[in-house]
């Protein structure tokens, strides 16, 4: 079986001119000249599980749309740098299988749409520490945080710092959030209330803030005081927050006031 699965995927690749495979499995699986992304354990056992309950009542085939598997694979490339386009092979006991995600996804549609207040490699720089916090937490235990990117002179008019801010008096580059180096100072560092403030460009000006909210914000049901804030500080100025919830990992992006996009970490 599986080197029929190897078989398809390679056919698969050929014909989509694809070099990248999302793998879901226990195994490591070779594909000759093609790039394998090995899924996060926290998602395999998702995957597991949502097969488990899906096959009890019949309901096996939707396995391949359960809930968070595009916005998974569409944030854990768009992180990285990559296109969109991927073969997300599944092969787990019980289940096996494959499928391609070709085409401009929503996700990649919203951080062009981002683009226009922020550097986009900064964007996607923080939207990989943010993955990393959601699917990692710190030392065991689930953290939230957020990152205000852009605006920065408006931001820090309408916040206050609430601790002695780490990354004040440090070189550029030791607050570079572009640089995969400084990620691990970065989740430290999530662990303090508030939020991080940067530029344009992704250099981290400060930690440990406080916004100020400021007007009306209509958010839907249970989301939080930080999603709360940064929706209201996207609103007032030209600046995009990607908030990770504390209590489940879930990673918000807001625009203009807007929650834009939604990525269900804890379901996968």
């Amino acid at each position: 079986m599986l080197n029929l699965l190897i078989d398809f995927v390679r056919d698969l690749a050929r014909k989509y001119e694809i070099g990248k495979v999302i793998l879901v499995s226990d195994a490591d699986i070779e594909f000759d000249d093609i790039e394998v992304i090995k899924a996060p354990r926290s998602y395999i056992e998702a995957v597991k599980n949502t097969f488990a309950v899906t096959s009890s009542c019949g309901l096996t085939e939707s396995i391949m749309t359960i809930p968070g598997i595009s916005e998974f694979v569409e944030a854990y490339l768009e992180a990285r740098g990559y296109d969109s386009k991927a073969i997300v092979c599944v092969y787990l006991p019980n289940l096996k299988g494959a499928f391609v995600i070709d085409g401009e996804s929503k996700l990649s549609r919203i951080l062009k749409e981002c683009s226009e207040y922020v550097h986009p490699e900064a964007l996607r720089s923080a939207l990989g520490v943010a993955l990393t916090i959601a699917f990692k937490g710190r030392e065991g235990k689930k953290i939230g945080t957020a990152f205000v990117i852009g605006d920065p002179e408006n931001v820090l008019k309408r916040s206050r710092q609430i601790v002695i801010n780490p990354y004040e008096g440090h070189p550029p580059e030791k607050r570079d959030v572009k640089n995969p180096d400084n990620w691990e100072s970065i989740m430290e560092f999530a662990q303090l209330d508030g939020v991080f403030v940067l530029d344009s460009n992704g250099i981290i000006l400060s930690a440990g803030r406080y916004l100020d909210i400021e007007g009306e914000i209509s958010l839907k049901y249970g989301l939080g005081g930080r999603h709360i804030a940064c929706a209201s500080i996207t609103k007032s100025t030209k600046s995009i927050a990607i908030v990770v919830s504390g209590s489940g990992g879930d990673i918000t992006i807001f625009k203009d006031g807007e929650a834009v996009i939604e990525i269900p970490v804890s379901m996968m």
